[in-house]
C-alpha cells in the first residue's frame, strides 16, 4: 500500500477552506479522518484559518464566516505566461509610472510576476541601478544591461510562477537593504491587507514577507482586478506600504480609504 502524499499545510488549509466553501459547515472528526491528520491538527488548522478571519470555529467543527464579500477567497493563480496576457494595457501604465519613481544610483528589490515585469521594461534606461530580484523572467531584462548591477537570488525555480522560492532565497534577501522594494501582490483589501494566492507553493507568500522586511520604501504595483481581493494566504497589513501604483479602474472612494490608512496611492 502506498503512502499518502504529502502536502503543505498552506496547502491542505486551502482544502478545507474550500471544504467548508462548499459545505458551509464540517466537523473535527471528518476532516481529520478526510485528512488523515489527528483531531488535534485539524484544531490547529481551524485556529490559523479564523485567525484570518476566514471561518468561524463552532463547538466541534467550523462554518464559513457571513461578513466575508461573496465569500470570495482566492486561491490558485494562472501561470505567470497566462497572467502576463491580463490587463496588459494597465501593467504598461503602471510600469511606467512605477519607473518615473526610481532615480538615479537606486538600489531596487522586486519580486517576480507580470506587473513587475512590465515596471522592469521601464527600467532599462536609468543609470548605475543596483536591482536584486527573485524573478526568474526578470533575468533576460537587467543581465546585458551595462548600466545595471544585478543580483538575482537563487533558490528552487518554481516555473509557473516564474521565481525562486525557499529557504535559500528567504536568506539571500536578508543580505541586502534596498532603497525601494518593488512587489507584486495577489490581493489588496482594506480588512485583509495584501495577500497571496497558491498556498500550494506557500514559499512565494514568504519571499514577499522577507523582501518587505528589509524594504526602506515599499512600492506595490498592481492593477484593479486585485481590489477587494482575498487570498489565502497574509502577506502584509494596508499600512505597510508606502506607495501604492494601480490604474484608473479603482474607485475614487476606495483610493480614499486606502490613502486614509496611510499609503499614497498613484494612478497611473
Amino acid at each position: 500500500m502506498s503512502e499518502p502524499k504529502k502536502i503543505f499545510r498552506e496547502e491542505r488549509l486551502a482544502m478545507i477552506y474550500h471544504a467548508i466553501q462548499e459545505r458551509q459547515k464540517v466537523f473535527v472528526v471528518d476532516l481529520a479522518e478526510e485528512f488523515n491528520i489527528s483531531e488535534s491538527s485539524v484544531r490547529l488548522d481551524l485556529a490559523e484559518l479564523e485567525t484570518r478571519n476566514l471561518i468561524q470555529r463552532t463547538h466541534g467543527g467550523a462554518i464559513l464566516r457571513d461578513e466575508i464579500p461573496n465569500n470570495d477567497i482566492v486561491i490558485n493563480l494562472d501561470s505567470i505566461n497566462e497572467r502576463m496576457t491580463h490587463f496588459q494595457l494597465e501593467k504598461e501604465a503602471i510600469g511606467r509610472k512605477t519607473a518615473s519613481l526610481v532615480e538615479d544610483g537606486d538600489t531596487i528589490m522586486m519580486d517576480g510576476g507580470s506587473t513587475t515585469k512590465a515596471v522592469a521594461k521601464y527600467l532599462a534606461d536609468k543609470k548605475n541601478l543596483t536591482i536584486i530580484t527573485n524573478s526568474i523572467i526578470l533575468i533576460p531584462e537587467f543581465l546585458y544591461n551595462p548600466n545595471i548591477n544585478f543580483y538575482a537570488l537563487g533558490g528552487l525555480a518554481q516555473k509557473d510562477h516564474g521565481v525562486f522560492v525557499g529557504y535559500m532565497t528567504d536568506e539571500f534577501v536578508t543580505q541586502f537593504h534596498p532603497q525601494k522594494t518593488i512587489i507584486g501582490i495577489d490581493g489588496i483589501s482594506l480588512e485583509k491587507g495584501l495577500t497571496a494566492a497558491n498556498p500550494s507553493v506557500p514559499a512565494v507568500s514568504s519571499v514577499k514577507r522577507k523582501m518587505i522586511e528589509v524594504s526602506e520604501q515599499l512600492i506595490i504595483v498592481s492593477d484593479h482586478s486585485k481590489f477587494n481581493r482575498i487570498c489565502l494566504m497574509p502577506v502584509a497589513p494596508i499600512d505597510a506600504i508606502d506607495i501604492l501604483v494601480t490604474d484608473s479602474g479603482v474607485s475614487k472612494d476606495l483610493v480614499e480609504q486606502i490613502e486614509e490608512r496611510g499609503p499614497k496611492v498613484i494612478i497611473a
